[in-house]
Protein backbone atom coordinates (compact mmCIF):
# COMPACT_ATOMS: atom_id res chain seq x y z
CA UNK A 1 0.00 0.00 0.00
CA UNK A 2 1.47 3.55 -0.99
CA UNK A 3 1.91 5.88 1.81
CA UNK A 4 2.28 9.68 2.40
CA UNK A 5 5.92 11.10 2.82
CA UNK A 6 5.72 14.61 4.16
CA UNK A 7 9.47 16.25 4.18
CA UNK A 8 10.67 19.26 5.31
CA UNK A 9 12.88 21.12 2.57
CA UNK A 10 15.37 24.06 2.91
CA UNK A 11 13.69 26.51 5.75
CA UNK A 12 10.24 27.12 4.37
CA UNK A 13 8.91 24.47 2.11
CA UNK A 14 7.33 21.14 2.65
CA UNK A 15 7.57 18.40 -0.03
CA UNK A 16 4.78 15.77 -0.16
CA UNK A 17 4.55 12.70 -1.87
CA UNK A 18 2.07 9.42 -2.69
CA UNK A 19 1.66 6.99 -5.28
CA UNK A 20 -1.90 6.45 -6.72
CA UNK A 21 -3.02 3.33 -8.66
CA UNK A 22 -4.73 4.90 -11.26
CA UNK A 23 -4.02 6.58 -14.26
CA UNK A 24 -2.93 10.49 -14.24
CA UNK A 25 -5.93 11.67 -16.29
CA UNK A 26 -8.29 10.63 -13.46
CA UNK A 27 -5.72 11.64 -10.29
CA UNK A 28 -5.92 15.34 -12.13
CA UNK A 29 -9.80 15.27 -12.24
CA UNK A 30 -9.88 14.07 -8.20
CA UNK A 31 -8.54 17.20 -7.73
CA UNK A 32 -10.09 19.69 -9.74
CA UNK A 33 -13.13 18.62 -10.17
CA UNK A 34 -16.17 19.43 -8.02
CA UNK A 35 -18.11 16.25 -8.60
CA UNK A 36 -14.98 14.51 -7.43
CA UNK A 37 -13.35 16.51 -4.36
CA UNK A 38 -16.25 16.47 -2.27
CA UNK A 39 -16.27 12.47 -1.73
CA UNK A 40 -12.57 12.26 -0.34
CA UNK A 41 -10.87 15.81 0.05
CA UNK A 42 -10.06 16.30 3.74
CA UNK A 43 -8.92 14.46 6.99
CA UNK A 44 -11.00 11.70 8.74
CA UNK A 45 -14.39 12.91 9.75
CA UNK A 46 -14.27 15.97 7.89
CA UNK A 47 -16.45 16.72 4.69
CA UNK A 48 -16.20 19.52 2.06
CA UNK A 49 -19.86 20.79 1.76
CA UNK A 50 -18.57 24.02 -0.42
CA UNK A 51 -16.60 22.92 -3.39
CA UNK A 52 -16.11 26.41 -6.20
CA UNK A 53 -13.60 25.96 -8.75
CA UNK A 54 -12.87 28.51 -11.91
CA UNK A 55 -9.83 26.34 -13.19
CA UNK A 56 -7.97 28.54 -15.30
CA UNK A 57 -4.53 31.02 -14.76
CA UNK A 58 -6.19 33.28 -12.69
CA UNK A 59 -9.32 31.83 -11.53
CA UNK A 60 -10.04 31.37 -7.66
CA UNK A 61 -11.29 28.46 -5.87
CA UNK A 62 -13.06 28.51 -2.31
CA UNK A 63 -13.45 25.29 -0.36
CA UNK A 64 -15.60 25.05 3.01
CA UNK A 65 -14.73 22.45 5.22
CA UNK A 66 -17.10 20.85 8.15
CA UNK A 67 -15.83 18.39 10.36
CA UNK A 68 -16.92 17.01 13.83
CA UNK A 69 -18.48 19.14 16.73
CA UNK A 70 -20.03 22.58 13.98
CA UNK A 71 -16.03 23.14 13.35
CA UNK A 72 -15.97 24.69 10.04
CA UNK A 73 -12.71 25.83 8.35
CA UNK A 74 -12.25 27.96 4.69
CA UNK A 75 -9.78 27.87 2.28
CA UNK A 76 -9.33 29.67 -0.78
CA UNK A 77 -6.76 30.25 -3.51
CA UNK A 78 -5.94 31.71 -6.89
CA UNK A 79 -5.04 29.07 -9.49
CA UNK A 80 -0.94 30.91 -11.17
CA UNK A 81 -0.88 27.47 -13.42
CA UNK A 82 -2.50 25.02 -14.99
CA UNK A 83 -1.44 22.61 -17.04
CA UNK A 84 -3.45 19.33 -17.40
CA UNK A 85 -2.88 16.67 -16.50
CA UNK A 86 1.08 17.18 -15.55
CA UNK A 87 1.01 20.21 -13.10
CA UNK A 88 -1.37 22.81 -11.21
CA UNK A 89 0.29 25.98 -9.26
CA UNK A 90 -2.06 27.66 -6.50
CA UNK A 91 -1.94 29.94 -3.51
CA UNK A 92 -3.79 28.79 -0.67
CA UNK A 93 -4.92 30.46 2.42
CA UNK A 94 -6.28 29.30 5.54
CA UNK A 95 -7.95 30.10 8.40
CA UNK A 96 -4.87 31.31 10.94
CA UNK A 97 -2.51 29.78 8.74
CA UNK A 98 0.08 32.26 6.10
CA UNK A 99 -0.98 32.28 2.67
CA UNK A 100 1.34 29.34 0.92
CA UNK A 101 2.43 28.42 -2.83
CA UNK A 102 1.52 25.21 -3.57
CA UNK A 103 2.99 23.51 -6.42
CA UNK A 104 1.43 20.05 -7.49
CA UNK A 105 2.88 17.68 -10.29
CA UNK A 106 1.99 14.68 -11.74
CA UNK A 107 3.96 12.15 -13.13
CA UNK A 108 2.33 8.42 -14.18
CA UNK A 109 4.11 5.22 -14.99
CA UNK A 110 2.43 2.01 -15.87
CA UNK A 111 -0.89 2.85 -14.87
CA UNK A 112 0.25 4.50 -11.86
CA UNK A 113 0.34 7.85 -10.70
CA UNK A 114 3.60 9.86 -8.08
CA UNK A 115 2.23 13.56 -6.99
CA UNK A 116 4.29 15.20 -5.58
CA UNK A 117 3.21 18.19 -3.71
CA UNK A 118 5.59 21.17 -2.86
CA UNK A 119 4.30 23.63 0.02
CA UNK A 120 6.15 27.16 -0.08
CA UNK A 121 5.89 28.92 3.15
CA UNK A 122 6.43 32.99 3.53
CA UNK A 123 8.55 32.00 6.34
CA UNK A 124 10.57 29.49 8.50
CA UNK A 125 8.17 30.62 11.06
CA UNK A 126 5.23 29.75 8.97
CA UNK A 127 6.58 26.70 8.36
CA UNK A 128 7.16 25.74 11.46
CA UNK A 129 3.63 26.61 12.62
CA UNK A 130 2.09 24.69 9.97
CA UNK A 131 4.30 21.56 11.01
CA UNK A 132 2.87 21.65 15.11
CA UNK A 133 -0.81 21.26 13.42
CA UNK A 134 -1.87 17.83 12.29
CA UNK A 135 -0.87 18.78 8.96
CA UNK A 136 0.52 15.35 8.05
CA UNK A 137 -1.76 13.21 9.89
CA UNK A 138 -4.66 15.39 7.87
CA UNK A 139 -3.16 14.69 4.16
CA UNK A 140 -2.45 11.36 5.00
CA UNK A 141 -6.16 10.72 5.88
CA UNK A 142 -7.26 12.68 2.66
CA UNK A 143 -5.35 10.72 0.29
CA UNK A 144 -6.48 7.20 1.90
CA UNK A 145 -10.44 8.33 1.35
CA UNK A 146 -8.86 9.19 -2.22
CA UNK A 147 -7.07 5.84 -2.34
CA UNK A 148 -10.37 4.23 -1.34
CA UNK A 149 -12.65 6.46 -3.50
CA UNK A 150 -10.19 5.49 -6.56
CA UNK A 151 -10.84 1.60 -5.65
CA UNK A 152 -14.65 2.06 -6.02
CA UNK A 153 -14.53 3.54 -8.96
CA UNK A 154 -12.28 1.09 -10.91
CA UNK A 155 -14.41 -1.80 -9.43
CA UNK A 156 -17.53 -0.54 -11.00
CA UNK A 157 -19.05 2.64 -10.50
CA UNK A 158 -21.38 4.39 -12.90
CA UNK A 159 -19.88 6.59 -15.51
CA UNK A 160 -20.91 10.17 -15.68
CA UNK A 161 -23.27 10.50 -18.70
CA UNK A 162 -26.17 12.56 -19.76
CA UNK A 163 -28.24 11.79 -22.24
CA UNK A 164 -28.61 14.68 -24.47
CA UNK A 165 -29.79 13.93 -28.25
CA UNK A 166 -32.39 11.64 -30.06
CA UNK A 167 -32.07 11.30 -33.73
CA UNK A 168 -35.76 11.52 -35.12
CA UNK A 169 -35.82 10.04 -39.00
CA UNK A 170 -37.98 12.60 -41.31
CA UNK A 171 -38.19 12.30 -44.75
CA UNK A 172 -38.60 16.09 -45.59
CA UNK A 173 -36.32 17.84 -43.24
CA UNK A 174 -37.30 21.77 -44.17
CA UNK A 175 -41.12 19.93 -42.92
CA UNK A 176 -40.07 18.41 -39.96
CA UNK A 177 -38.08 21.58 -38.72
CA UNK A 178 -41.03 23.80 -39.61
CA UNK A 179 -43.47 21.63 -37.56
CA UNK A 180 -41.08 20.91 -34.81
CA UNK A 181 -39.67 25.19 -34.68
CA UNK A 182 -42.50 26.60 -35.76
CA UNK A 183 -45.55 24.41 -34.54
CA UNK A 184 -44.27 22.85 -31.05
CA UNK A 185 -41.71 25.81 -30.67
CA UNK A 186 -38.73 23.52 -29.86
CA UNK A 187 -35.45 26.24 -30.10
CA UNK A 188 -32.82 25.80 -33.00
CA UNK A 189 -29.93 25.11 -31.74
CA UNK A 190 -27.99 23.71 -34.79
CA UNK A 191 -28.60 23.66 -38.60
CA UNK A 192 -25.60 23.34 -40.86
CA UNK A 193 -24.37 21.72 -44.20
CA UNK A 194 -20.28 20.35 -42.87
CA UNK A 195 -20.65 18.49 -46.59
CA UNK A 196 -22.23 18.25 -49.84
CA UNK A 197 -25.63 16.81 -49.49
CA UNK A 198 -25.26 16.51 -45.60
CA UNK A 199 -27.39 18.66 -43.66
CA UNK A 200 -28.50 18.22 -39.87
CA UNK A 201 -30.93 20.38 -37.25
CA UNK A 202 -30.48 19.97 -33.54
CA UNK A 203 -33.59 21.56 -31.86
CA UNK A 204 -34.50 21.47 -28.09
CA UNK A 205 -38.27 21.76 -26.44
CA UNK A 206 -37.80 24.45 -23.65
CA UNK A 207 -36.77 23.81 -20.50
CA UNK A 208 -35.44 20.44 -21.22
CA UNK A 209 -32.11 19.07 -21.55
CA UNK A 210 -32.33 16.88 -23.95
CA UNK A 211 -32.55 17.46 -27.54
CA UNK A 212 -33.65 16.06 -31.25
CA UNK A 213 -31.26 15.83 -34.42
CA UNK A 214 -33.43 15.98 -37.61
CA UNK A 215 -30.78 15.50 -40.50
CA UNK A 216 -30.03 14.33 -44.24
CA UNK A 217 -27.11 12.80 -45.79
CA UNK A 218 -25.42 11.26 -42.72
CA UNK A 219 -23.26 8.13 -42.75
CA UNK A 220 -25.64 6.28 -39.81
CA UNK A 221 -28.80 4.04 -41.04
CA UNK A 222 -31.52 5.64 -38.91
CA UNK A 223 -35.20 3.78 -38.80
CA UNK A 224 -37.45 4.45 -41.26
CA UNK A 225 -39.12 8.44 -41.45
CA UNK A 226 -42.20 7.56 -38.77
CA UNK A 227 -41.37 4.46 -37.43
CA UNK A 228 -40.39 6.18 -33.53
CA UNK A 229 -43.33 5.67 -30.79
CA UNK A 230 -43.90 7.43 -27.58
CA UNK A 231 -41.15 9.88 -27.16
CA UNK A 232 -42.25 11.92 -24.05
CA UNK A 233 -42.31 15.44 -23.43
CA UNK A 234 -43.11 16.32 -19.51
CA UNK A 235 -45.66 19.41 -19.20
CA UNK A 236 -46.48 21.42 -16.23
CA UNK A 237 -49.92 21.58 -17.50
CA UNK A 238 -51.36 18.81 -19.68
CA UNK A 239 -54.44 20.42 -20.69
CA UNK A 240 -53.07 24.02 -21.43
CA UNK A 241 -50.31 22.14 -23.07
CA UNK A 242 -53.04 20.20 -25.45
CA UNK A 243 -55.49 23.53 -25.79
CA UNK A 244 -52.54 25.61 -27.26
CA UNK A 245 -51.24 23.15 -29.50
CA UNK A 246 -54.49 22.33 -30.89
CA UNK A 247 -54.53 26.13 -31.39
CA UNK A 248 -51.43 25.60 -33.35
CA UNK A 249 -52.61 23.14 -35.87
CA UNK A 250 -51.81 19.79 -33.92
CA UNK A 251 -54.12 16.70 -34.39
CA UNK A 252 -53.97 16.01 -30.23
CA UNK A 253 -55.82 12.61 -28.15
CA UNK A 254 -57.87 13.00 -25.90
CA UNK A 255 -56.18 13.08 -22.54
CA UNK A 256 -56.05 9.75 -20.76
CA UNK A 257 -55.66 9.13 -16.64
CA UNK A 258 -53.47 6.03 -16.43
CA UNK A 259 -53.16 6.07 -12.78
CA UNK A 260 -51.40 7.89 -9.63
CA UNK A 261 -52.04 11.12 -11.45
CA UNK A 262 -50.45 10.90 -14.46
CA UNK A 263 -52.44 12.00 -17.65
CA UNK A 264 -50.86 11.10 -21.23
CA UNK A 265 -52.03 13.16 -24.73
CA UNK A 266 -50.63 11.86 -28.15
CA UNK A 267 -49.88 13.25 -31.26
CA UNK A 268 -47.17 12.98 -34.49
CA UNK A 269 -45.32 14.84 -36.76
CA UNK A 270 -45.51 14.74 -40.53
CA UNK A 271 -43.64 11.41 -41.01
CA UNK A 272 -45.73 9.65 -37.96
CA UNK A 273 -43.34 9.89 -35.08
CA UNK A 274 -45.56 9.52 -32.57
CA UNK A 275 -44.97 11.80 -29.46
CA UNK A 276 -46.99 11.44 -25.72
CA UNK A 277 -47.45 15.25 -23.85
CA UNK A 278 -47.21 13.24 -20.07
CA UNK A 279 -48.18 15.60 -16.44
CA UNK A 280 -46.74 13.78 -13.26
CA UNK A 281 -47.85 16.33 -10.79
CA UNK A 282 -45.02 15.68 -7.99
CA UNK A 283 -42.73 17.33 -10.90
CA UNK A 284 -44.51 20.91 -11.26
CA UNK A 285 -41.45 22.04 -9.59
CA UNK A 286 -38.97 21.48 -12.78
CA UNK A 287 -40.63 24.19 -14.64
Amino acid sequence: MSRTTVDPRGDREVVVTRVFEAPRELVWAMWTDPAHLPNWYGAKGWTLPVCEIDLRVGGTYRFVHAGPGAEQMESRGVYREVDAPARLVSTESMDGMPETLVTMTLAEEDGRTRVTIELAYPSAEAREQVLRTRMAEGLGEGFERLDAYLASRRAGSPIPMKFELVPIPVSDLDRAKAFYEGVLGFVSDVDMSPAEGVRFCQLTPPSSACSILISTGLPVELSPPGSLRWLHLVVEDIKAAREELIARGVEMDEITDVGGGVLYSGFSDPDGNTWALQEMPWRSGDF
